[in-house]
């Protein structure tokens, strides 16, 4: 069994409230946890209102597999949202 994670670290364009703030990062945690069966939760700077930061795992049996997804999950938010990534950390136990 392989569990491995990842916390991205983000700067939100054009976030002028937590309003704005919470719109895009619980976009971002629904839409990954829908299309890639991860799970995810806002994890930390939950009072700052241009940045964000989201935990995402995965347990799977295939150490590649995880990878994989978690790659995909960091281009789609790349890709996708109006935000710069600035730090990301992986884990793996």
């Amino acid at each position: 069994m392989v569990l491995m994670g990842m916390e991205v670290e983000f700067l939100i364009m054009d976030s002028y409230s937590l309003k704005d703030k919470r719109s895009v990062v619980k976009s971002i945690i629904d839409r990954m946890h829908n299309r890639y069966n991860v799970s995810a939760a806002e994890v930390d700077e939950n009072e700052v209102l241009n940045k964000g930061v989201i935990g995402i795992g995965i347990v799977t049996n295939n150490r590649r597999h995880a990878q994989k997804v978690l790659q995909q999950v960091l281009k789609e938010i790349e890709d996708l949202y109006p935000v710069e990534i600035i730090h990301t950390e992986w884990m793996e136990y």
